[in-house]
């Protein structure tokens, strides 16, 4: 069994080398020494530096992941039930100063709406769907909350024998002459589906 002595001469890295001055000995075995001590560095740090890489890019993933389960469901939400603007305004049958020009859904006749809305969104109570006469026709109907139906009736007791346009997103889907004042409730016809009338009714509720 060799001892320690012989142990470490053989471990020497300079062992097989021809005799050299001690301190030239010194010095390659400082440098090999050294090199050795640099490529471990330098395979810590690419260790490092790939799990700072990894980790980096867990966290995206992680990040994107949080995000995404909380926009996907505002967006489904927005294709299953988008809000409806909803409107009633004054109209005219005729042009005059002031007045809007707009095509009616469905018939395509021209009328003239006042720029101010009677009742919005905010004065609605509640909205329901109502069966029609026939079994493939259904209405909205709307309650007014306590202001809306004070501005409804106000507005149109004076404005009995002319027209009232109701607006969902802006378009005009109907446009009555009226023949009473209108006051806690109205109802919305418009040739609508089921499936349309729900949807107006759920649109409203969003606003």
């Amino acid at each position: 069994m060799k001892n320690i002595r012989e142990l470490l001469r053989d471990a020497d890295p300079l062992g097989d080398e021809p005799k050299l001055p001690w301190d030239q000995l010194s010095s390659r075995r400082q440098a090999i020494l050294a090199a050795a001590s640099s490529a471990r560095a330098a395979s810590a740090v690419e260790s490092r530096s790939r799990m700072a890489v990894f980790t980096t890019v867990a966290l995206m993933v992680i990040a994107i992941l949080l995000v995404g389960s909380r926009v996907w469901p505002v967006f489904v939400g927005d294709v299953q039930a988008a809000a409806v603007h909803f409107e009633i305004r004054l109209a005219e049958d005729r042009p005059g100063p002031g007045l809007n020009e707009v095509k009616a859904a469905g018939s395509g006749r021209s009328i003239y709406l006042h720029h101010e809305a009677i009742v919005t969104n905010s004065d609605i109570a509640a909205a329901r769907v109502v069966q029609g006469d026939r079994p493939s026709e259904y209405y909205v109907g709307i309650e007014f909350n306590t202001a809306g139906a004070k501005k409804m009736r106000a507005a149109t007791g004076s404005h009995i024998g002319r027209l009232m346009a109701v607006l969902l997103d802006g378009q005009v889907v109907m446009a009555p002459v009226l023949r009473t004042s209108i006051g806690a409730s109205a109802r919305i016809s418009g040739n609508f589906t089921r499936a349309q009338a729900q949807r107006i009714v759920k649109g409203i509720a969003i606003q």
